[in-house]
């Protein structure tokens, strides 16, 4: 990493310059975010099921394997999409584990007035980087990511949110397009195929975030 800094517009620029050769490897752990809404708005009884299955635990196995894979590149080695699902496969119950308690905590502090469920959300974001990349386990991934954005919350948040509009006012306007153009099922599948193409450069967004705060707290995994 060429700086540590918690700057998005830095962060997402150095994400744009090394998306290239992993580019297509991530697209394909996005994939399955794709077909599985459309999926479910065809056949919405058996596309619910499937939609909450992918969601508990495909999901963040594939957000683990994207996140290892992302990390070799960014060391100069060469990452192979089949070792990073296998190094997700062998973190997979602390990688659902840890999402389920992590959505959990965010939905409970969402209950009490919202302001704590953000509030918890950005302490514990790094929770599936901490497990991928850490080898922590789920409620180890927890804590890692909550003394990890220790006294640095607002940066954090602020990286987040400003990312989180610069990708989400594009992503909405062609959410309107294909509603525009067709019926649900266009909206469905010209707003999942705009997520699924920006999801490898998030990724990369997420692991250089997740780096720069290890490095800005003398953190760093040898």
């Amino acid at each position: 990493m060429q700086s540590a800094t918690l700057n998005p517009f830095f962060l997402l620029q150095r994400s744009f310059e090394v998306v290239g050769p992993v580019y297509g490897p991530l697209l394909i752990l996005a994939s399955p975010g794709f077909v599985i809404p459309i999926v479910a708005e065809l056949i919405p009884l058996f596309g619910g099921i499937l939609n909450l299955a992918y969601s508990l635990i495909v999901a963040p196995i594939l957000a683990g394997a994207a996140f290892w894979l992302v990390d070799q590149h960014l060391k100069r080695q060469a990452p192979l999409l089949g070792s990073s699902l296998d190094r997700a496969l062998s973190k997979a119950v602390p990688l659902v584990f840890g999402s389920i308690l992590l959505a959990l905590i965010v939905m409970l502090g969402m209950l009490l007035f919202v302001l704590p469920g953000i509030y918890w959300g950005v302490r514990l974001v790094f929770t599936l980087c901490a497990i991928a990349l850490e080898g922590k386990g789920a409620t180890e991934g927890l804590g890692y990511s909550w003394n990890l954005v220790k006294d640095r919350w607002w940066g954090v948040f602020w990286a987040l949110l400003a990312v989180g509009l610069i990708s989400g006012i594009p992503l909405l306007i062609l959410f309107l397009v294909g509603g525009i153009l067709g019926a649900a099922l266009g909206a469905v599948v010209v707003g999942n195929a705009a997520v699924t193409a920006v999801a490898p450069i998030l990724d990369i967004y997420t692991v250089l975030l997740f780096r720069s705060l290890q490095h800005l707290k003398g953190q760093a995994a040898s």
